[in-house]
């Protein structure tokens, strides 16, 4: 019915903050099958973000504490969201970001 065309089917599945899965399903036609087949991917977006975010821990030098509020930050936590999960203040949930913004940005610049 759709031999000529390229299907790709992606939805989201949101548990909470840290269980969101991407889901992406592809019609394939393959040599040697006589009929089409399906390639199902699922990504857990927590574990990706993580990756990403761990490499850019590595790449931009940063603290153990800049790190976790980094990765909370790159997982689309608000700054009172880190706050209240790391028990700190707001004040200095900004104070760290601002150093990681530096850095980031030198290396930039580098």
């Amino acid at each position: 019915m759709f031999s000529d065309k390229l299907i790709l089917l992606s939805d989201e599945i949101v548990v909470d903050k840290s269980n969101v899965f991407r889901i992406k399903v592809r019609l394939l036609h393959i040599d040697g099958f006589e009929v089409p087949c399906l390639l199902v991917t699922i990504e857990n977006q927590y574990e990706s973000l993580k990756s990403l975010a761990i490499t850019e821990v590595k790449k931009f030098d940063l603290t153990p504490r800049e790190a976790e509020i980094w990765f909370l930050y790159r997982n689309n936590y608000s700054y009172k969201e880190i706050a209240t999960k790391l028990y700190i203040t707001i004040n200095t949930v900004k104070k760290h970001m601002k150093n990681i913004h530096t850095k980031r940005q030198a290396y930039l610049v580098a």
